[in-house]
């Protein structure tokens, strides 16, 4: 065994073992196995423990939600604006729910991104960098993951919850990379150890991984095979926890499950609110679908009630729970769309102005920052940019800003680039 694994490069080596912890083990928890770089310093002195993000995925127009314009005649008719809790702040009247949190929220009513395309304006939201062929940069979760002591016990510092669009922990490898949850409903997969595997031949089996993978330390002496113990021996670990009822969120009582929703969506809002009261430090929740070049506002009667209710429930219930003040939730989308409709009845991408939220987190609810003009198509104040707005997020849990992390180029990076956080808020 020994003279055949040594014979083997150090491509074939990683392939070997990833594909012995499915096979031996009968156990695929983590989504990937590159290599790590060394733990970094933590961070210190925010109010919140914990964030969840929620993604809004395709472009949420703005002119139809948050940033609803009296001169543009068509969306204050089709889109027309309801009052929230918040005085002076209105919304449109697909999310009335959440207008009775808007007390609440601050309104980013300036965010612009430089990518006017799906994927390099995902990137550049989740990461704070925009996409270069020559690195791949850690999304924000990766940098809380890093950044922060975990306090969630067995359960991972990084979850994802549906549909996963970030890019991951880029150059920092899997040791920070998020615990994938597919569906809500079903909770963690691939955790359980097979019924055709006994406890006996498990414990061999991982017996003898452990053997082969003490051959190859003794060979080569790389961080990636440290990162791979690590994630197998927490794996294992997880598999015996009682952490893991976390993750059924069928344990919830059946009125709470119903405020939610029946939607994979805010059942995943409910995993996360499960998640961080746990002590999980990084949360993502997905909403998809919003890409609306074609008859926008029946797509946004169809598309909103969903979000509308688990983002609304959400915060209720931190609140309710006293989680609100340690937990800030991040409403984020890639841009906004066009403030004339196209020929279609639908919106195009807009980049240059458009609307994110943070609530909870010591963020000073019921509030708007920044502005648009009377259509609101450009920023006339207070132009926030994408990592200004993941350098509020990373000053709101306490982050060190300027810490800096070396690619394995020996490249520079910081959590938010060079940008400053919107302390005003707070």
């Amino acid at each position: 065994m020994k003279k055949l694994f040594n014979q083997l490069d150090d491509l074939d080596r990683r392939s070997f073992l990833e594909n012995m912890a499915k096979g031996l083990l009968a156990v695929n928890i983590h989504p990937g196995l590159q290599a790590a770089g060394d733990t970094a310093q933590n961070g210190g002195g925010g109010k919140a423990k914990s964030v969840i993000i929620i993604r809004v995925l395709g472009g949420l127009s703005h002119v139809d939600s948050f940033d609803i314009k009296e001169a543009n005649r068509d969306s204050i008719k089709a889109s027309s604006s309801i009052k929230t809790k918040a005085d002076g702040i209105r919304v449109g009247k697909y999310f009335p729910k959440m207008a009775q949190h808007m007390e609440k929220f601050a309104l980013i009513n300036s965010m612009f991104n430089t990518q006017g395309a799906h994927k390099p304006a995902q990137y550049l939201m989740s990461t704070g960098y925009e996409q270069r062929g020559s690195v791949l940069h850690p999304d924000l979760g990766g940098w809380v993951n890093r950044l922060s002591p975990r306090i969630s016990g067995d359960i991972p510092s990084y979850v994802k919850v549906g549909e996963s669009r970030g890019q991951g922990s880029g150059f920092f490898g899997s040791k920070y990379a998020a615990l994938p949850v597919a569906s809500p409903e079903k909770g963690l997969s691939n955790i359980k150890r097979s019924r055709d595997i006994s406890q006996k031949q498990f414990d061999k089996r991982l017996s003898l991984m452990n053997e082969i993978n003490q051959v190859y330390e003794e060979k080569v002496k790389i961080a990636s095979t440290d990162s791979y113990n690590l994630i197998y021996q927490d794996a294992v670990k997880l598999m015996k926890s009682k952490d893991l009822d976390v993750f059924d969120v069928s344990k919830e009582n059946k009125s709470t499950r119903t405020l939610y929703g029946d939607s994979e969506f805010g059942q995943g809002c409910l995993l996360a609110r499960r998640l961080v009261e746990k002590g999980v430090r990084c949360v993502e929740v997905t909403h998809s679908d919003w890409d609306f070049h074609y008859g926008i506002y029946d797509d946004m009667e169809e598309t909103a009630p969903t979000l509308d209710q688990g983002v609304a429930a959400l915060m209720g219930d931190l609140s309710a729970k006293g989680l609100l003040d340690s937990t800030l939730v991040a409403l984020v989308t890639e841009f906004g769309r066009s403030p004339e409709l196209n020929s279609r009845a639908g919106r195009n991408h807009h980049p240059v102005a458009y609307t994110c939220m943070l609530g909870g987190g010591g963020v000073k609810g019921g509030q708007t920052y920044g502005k648009t003009d009377k259509m609101g198509k450009n920023i006339i104040e207070n132009k926030v940019t994408v990592p200004s707005f993941n350098a509020t997020i990373g000053y709101a849990m306490g982050l060190p800003l300027d810490h800096v992390e070396m690619s394995p180029e020996g490249r520079p990076f910081k959590i938010a680039h060079k940008a400053q956080p919107i302390t005003s808020i707070f």
